[in-house]
């Protein structure tokens, strides 16, 4: 072992791939892929530690106990060998624990993440350049389990980017913002708001008849990658520069476009909370508050957050710079604090600037002394509460069901916002919140049916297994809040997914059109029946409804869903080639989405890409090794209801590989 005066500190790059380099020298190179898995998970890991039974499960997850183990204490092996050899010592462990020194190793991911949540337009600049390419790219062990958290944090990581390149662009001066936006969309080709960006953009450079081409770009793309048309923001704006040919000139630019007339990601802005109880201590509670409350949602790619807080000093200079973030922002969170012996009240409401009305409010008690532990639970349930709020409200939808208690409600979104990271992992830990939230309140119809459609999901990408018992009790539950609040068109459409996990297509159509009837612009309406209206072989009507359900929720957490609905139709329909291109997209979206893969194969198999399909086979049964033709459709999913439908699917899935046994 080398003396530690000649060991180096060592950096770490998970963007664009994996590598391990001297701080003071170059490259260094790692036996396998094994070694560099363990340090990537172990540099994304709280407290860059983990146990050595997660890593055993993470990295060997097909193999048994003893053997995985064994495994990782052989590679582990390897790796400190390889480091020592290049002179760096970053590993430290334990009995139970391994984990890296914090003061040896430098990641840019951190360094990324850190860097987002600055205010100028330099620092954030300075962050951006970190995102080389996506996440671990290219890294990919055939471990299903590392590889769905790979894939999550690869999707999470582009999607702040993404965003955070949109903020930027409204940031600096119009020129560069139009480059930015150039570059967002070479990332992302069908990404609308980004097109919808650029043209406010090239308005504000007067730059008209270049806003309209594209216009044309964008529609052109989503009808040829996606198969749908412009959403009726895009549309509207395309339509405000027609027919106002003189006016490109006197339009505000993209950083003054006010909230009604902004057309990229909702901006909101968090105002100052006001200190009721007058103690001048509350002050700095209530600032900490709002400081932590922006830092928390800047970590939360859906929107931009422009801050807006207040100096301690009234009178003191920046009081009227505060105002304009105010008035630019779609939505404005703010507050209030009172004391009352040794309670703490906080009230929080967020507000639609646009259009002047209430979309979310809730209050938080506590009597904890640690105030910086009271500053940190209530930044986390409101960002938990808002990101689900302008969710709801992005879908024109607004809950019927009452939340329940405080710590129901925490639960309960908390374990919503795992169901909405669509892994099997978060899809379990999700599960295990929502138990824990009706063992609190047996009786919460929201509870209930998170519970349900969380199970259901489970099963649908194989976390769950799929046995009577599991599709019974989400359905039982899903029945359950449906009789509680009977106009809830959510807890509808989680109904009549469980209905179409238990095979009664019919009943779920059903409850699909009512919830439709309840909300005409409920995308997850549109997108289910899409898929049962495909199943059951009526292939015009999923298709538009597909269409629909795409329209009104573009780009949103479970847009892949909807597309596989259309995969489901196309396939049906005979359309294999436009199937693949839309089945492409779904696995790129979510590699652990194994229905989406199965898809995948069939439809490569069917134009004859017969080396794609079977990668996509093998990409399938290294998730679920126990897939085969006997048990899959159906089984671990539904079947079409048409013979000749249902036949075509496994012909082409066994042309693909998939066992027959």
């Amino acid at each position: 072992m080398r003396n530690g005066d000649n060991l180096a500190a060592g950096s770490i790059s998970l963007f664009g791939g994996f590598q391990i380099a001297r701080e003071n020298g170059g490259p260094v190179w790692l036996t396998g892929k094994r070694g560099p898995a363990i340090l990537a998970y172990l540099a994304r890991c709280p407290g860059m530690a983990a146990t050595r039974e997660r890593l055993a499960d993470l990295l060997w997850s097909e193999s048994d106990s003893e053997h995985s183990r064994n495994s990782l204490r052989q590679t582990l092996s390897v790796l400190r060998r390889d480091l020592a050899g290049a002179g760096l010592d970053i590993i430290r462990s334990g009995r139970e624990l391994i984990g890296l020194k914090h003061d040896a190793v430098r990641v840019d991911v951190e360094d990324f993440e850190t860097g987002l949540s600055a205010r100028s337009a330099q620092e954030l600049e300075t962050a951006l350049s970190l995102y080389t390419g996506p996440f671990l790219d290219g890294l990919y062990l055939g471990s299903n389990a590392f590889d769905d958290w790979a894939a999550a944090e690869r999707e999470r990581l582009l999607g702040r980017a993404l965003g955070s390149f949109e903020r930027l662009a409204r940031l600096v001066d119009a020129e560069a913002g139009v480059a930015l936006a150039d570059r967002i969309l070479a990332m992302e080709p069908t990404r609308e708001e980004s097109y919808r960006l650029k043209m406010e953009l090239l308005v504000a450079c007067g730059q008209r008849d270049r806003a309209l081409r594209t216009f044309e770009a964008c529609r052109n793309v989503l009808k040829k990658e996606l198969g749908v048309d412009v959403s009726p923001e895009t549309r509207a704006f395309w339509q405000s520069l027609q027919s106002a040919p003189g006016k490109s000139s006197n339009m505000q630019p993209a950083n003054g476009v006010p909230a009604g007339q902004r057309f990229g990601r909702p901006t909101i802005s968090v105002g100052d909370f006001v200190n009721l109880t007058g103690k001048r201590g509350d002050d700095f509670f209530a600032r900490g508050l709002v400081h932590d409350i922006t830092t928390a949602l800047s970590e939360v790619a859906d929107y931009v957050v422009l801050s807006a807080i207040p100096p301690m000093d009234k009178n003191s200079p920046g009081e009227e710079a505060r105002t304009p973030g105010l008035v630019r922002a779609r939505y404005v969170l703010s507050g209030s604090i009172q004391r009352s012996g040794d309670g703490l009240r906080v009230n929080v409401q967020l507000v639609d600037a646009a259009g002047g009305h209430n979309v979310w409010a809730q209050k938080f008690d506590s009597h904890s002394e640690n105030t910086l532990e009271v500053q940190d639970r209530i930044a986390q349930s409101v960002v938990l509460a808002v990101s689900l709020e302008l969710q709801l409200t992005n879908w024109k939808v607004r809950d019927k069901s009452p939340p329940g208690s405080p710590e129901v409600r925490r639960l309960v979104n908390e374990a919503l916002m795992k169901y909405f990271e669509m892994t099997r992992h978060s899809l379990l830990a999700g599960v295990e919140l929502a138990v824990k939230a009706l063992a609190i309140a047996p009786e919460n119809a929201r509870a209930k049916r998170t519970l349900s459609i969380l199970t259901s999901m489970g099963v649908a990408f194989g976390a769950l297994p799929r046995d009577q018992g599991q599709i019974e009790y989400a359905l039982e539950l899903a029945e359950a809040a449906v009789r509680a609040v009977p106009d809830d068109e959510i807890a509808r459409c989680i109904l009549s997914f469980a209905l179409e996990s238990s095979g009664r297509i019919d009943e779920a159509i059903a409850e699909c059109q009512y919830a439709i009837s309840l909300n005409p612009s409920y995308p997850s309406g549109h997108g289910d029946i899409s898929m049962l209206f495909a199943l059951r072989g009526q292939v015009s009507e999923a298709l538009r409804e597909a269409n629909e359900a795409i329209r009104l929720g573009t780009h949103d957490v479970i847009d892949f869903w909807r597309h596989h609905g259309l995969v489901v139709a196309l396939f049906a329909g005979g359309d294999d080639r436009r199937a693949l291109e839309v089945a492409r997209r779904v696995v790129r979206t979510k590699p652990g989405f194994v229905r989406g893969a199965l898809y995948w194969a069939a439809a490569a198999s069917a134009t004859g890409n017969n080396e794609e399909a079977s990668r996509a086979i093998h990409h399938c049964l290294s998730q679920l090794p126990h897939l085969n033709l006997g048990n899959v459709c159906p089984g671990f999913m539904p079947r079409y209801v048409q013979d000749d439908h249902h036949d075509r699917f496994l012909k082409m899935l066994s042309r693909a590989g998939l066992p027959s046994s």
